[in-house]
């Protein structure tokens, strides 16, 4: 289990190849070994912050609706370090 650093739910601009209004949330993560990432959810699977919440953490903008789109998120986050840690760039030493 990865400890992950989420930076931020916002709404995602014009995604390239995908179906004119189909909203998607970009969730950005990170890791203690990949840097800041996006992974794009539907939007219909998120509610907007409270103003409580927004207090709270004001880069987080929407909130999963349910456990089931939080498990949904937390498995796009997963699969998208999976991939990132399948090519993982070249390390170097630098004198």
């Amino acid at each position: 289990m990865a400890q992950v650093t989420l930076w931020s739910r916002e709404l995602a601009g014009a995604v390239v190849g995908s179906a004119t209004g189909a909203e998607r949330v970009a969730v950005t993560y990170s890791t203690a070994a990949i840097p800041p990432r996006s992974v794009l959810l539907p939007l219909e699977s998120y509610r907007e912050a409270t103003g409580t919440e927004r207090v709270a953490n004001v880069r987080l903008r929407f909130y999963p609706i349910d456990a089931a789109a939080a498990s949904v998120e937390l498995k796009a986050i997963r699969e998208d370090m999976d991939k990132v840690a399948a090519s993982a760039p070249p390390t170097l030493e630098v004198p």
